[in-house]
């Protein structure tokens, strides 16, 4: 009867450790980061996010998740299973140009955000795997002057200088 529990006990160990994501330990990162610029004819900015994660044990199919300004969002994994990708939009009216710090959760630290919140807890506690630092420098909104008001401006001045100056030669 022994054998029989000591055998049930260890695929049942063997069962879990399957089931359990693997965990990255000590992840090298490295990223690129890409946000829409030009907001002459778009209604948001899109930031995005590629990162390519090393860990020091070899993991490969590790889930990440990233908290980007309190919102979680799944980091999409390649197939080969080292490059992720985090990807975001925002209004262009309340895209500010700045840092914004993106936090990246493993399944833990996922499941402690996660209840952390739900408890009431501050979210702040839970120290996130890596993180990652998106700039944006700001998106082009247009010439402060259109150029049709530097036009008519110019016209405006061109005349008056030449009704002056006929009205001096007149006189």
């Amino acid at each position: 009867m022994a054998a029989c529990s000591f055998s049930f006990v260890a695929l049942l160990a063997l069962f879990a450790s399957l089931c359990a994501g693997e965990i990255c330990e000590k992840p090298e990162v490295t990223h690129k980061v890409y946000t829409t610029t030009d907001g002459l004819i778009l209604a948001n900015i899109a930031y995005i996010a590629e990162f390519t994660v090393t860990c020091k044990n070899g993991a490969k199919d590790v889930s990440l998740f990233a908290d980007v300004k309190g919102d979680i969002v799944p980091a999409v994994r390649d197939p080969q299973g080292s490059r992720y990708q985090v990807s975001w939009t925002e209004e262009l009216n309340k895209a500010a140009s700045g840092e914004y710090l993106v936090k990246v959760y493993d399944e833990d630290g996922y499941a402690a955000l996660r209840k952390a919140q739900r408890t009431g807890e501050d979210p702040k506690s839970v120290t996130p795997v890596f993180t990652l630092n998106v700039n944006h420098a700001g998106s082009y909104q247009g010439p402060w002057v259109q150029s049709e008001f530097v036009a008519m401006v110019a016209a405006v001045l061109l005349w008056y200088f030449a009704y002056s100056a006929k009205c001096r030669l007149q006189s």
